[in-house]
């Protein structure tokens, strides 16, 4: 069991925060092509034209990966639709194509929730599908970009499916934070949807942090810690931020 950790802030503030929970699903292939999808592999050995965009590449949705995010969907109480697939344009050395493929004006689920075992309710704004990006490694100094000698890049996760779990803004301490996500890693778990080891990168997270004045309705500023990996980062990471807005 994790640590506790400092889940109330100074008078006179409290905290808003939602998550956006990234949950590579189980299927045996990618969500557009036919290349394994496989964690561990020797790098650049699960790729094929259509996960790297090459022209002329022909992309065909995973039957499986659909069926299992419409699974996750009725687990969540979402509404579950017949949903459009969109490009999400941006320049990153690890996303091949430079646009991702996900949902945006008509996701599969939405306006769905999540009980805790406290009985606290978490709101789900939506579940989408989505295609995963591939993986960077900087070599040299501390591992880090700024101090690397140079980067490599592993496509082998690009175009692995994912399902991205929005919450709502309903999260009120960092335990609630942690009870949700470990709530979510036993749904997809129980359903056989995914593996959701933190270790490996098959479940990630994102959390939306702000503060506000104890009784106050308003959002202000979020700022969002991308991709967290474990219970107790995402824990620490809440704390350390929301005490930063404060400050």
């Amino acid at each position: 069991m994790s640590r506790p950790i400092e889940a109330s802030l100074p008078d006179p503030w409290e905290l808003v925060c939602g998550l956006e929970v990234h949950c590579e699903l189980a299927t045996e292939t990618k969500l557009f092509c036919g290349c394994p999808n496989q964690f561990g592999a020797e790098p650049n050995t699960n790729i094929c034209p259509t996960c790297l965009g090459l022209p002329g590449s022909l992309p065909v949705v995973n039957e499986r990966a659909v069926i299992d995010a419409m699974a996750l969907g009725r687990a969540l109480d979402c509404e579950v639709n017949a949903s459009i697939f969109a490009r999400k344009n941006y320049f990153y050395p690890d996303m091949p194509k430079d646009y991702q493929i996900s949902q945006y004006d008509r996701p599969t689920n939405i306006d769905g929730h999540l009980a805790l075992p406290d009985g606290t309710v978490i709101g789900v704004e939506r579940a989408h599908i989505e295609e995963d990006t591939g993986k960077s490694t900087h070599v040299g100094g501390d591992g880090r970009i700024t101090s690397a000698e140079y980067s490599l890049v592993d496509y082998n996760r690009a175009g692995v499916p994912l399902i991205e779990i929005v919450s709502r803004p309903d999260i009120a301490n960092a335990e609630q934070a942690k009870a949700y996500v470990a709530e979510l890693q036993d749904i997809v778990v129980a359903l056989g949807v995914s593996d959701a080891r933190m270790e490996e990168g098959s479940m990630r997270v994102d959390a939306n942090v702000s503060v506000r004045p104890t009784g106050s309705d308003e959002l202000r500023t979020r700022c969002e810690i991308k991709n967290i990996n474990s219970l107790s980062s995402l824990g620490r990471a809440i704390v350390y931020e929301a005490k930063r807005h404060i400050d």
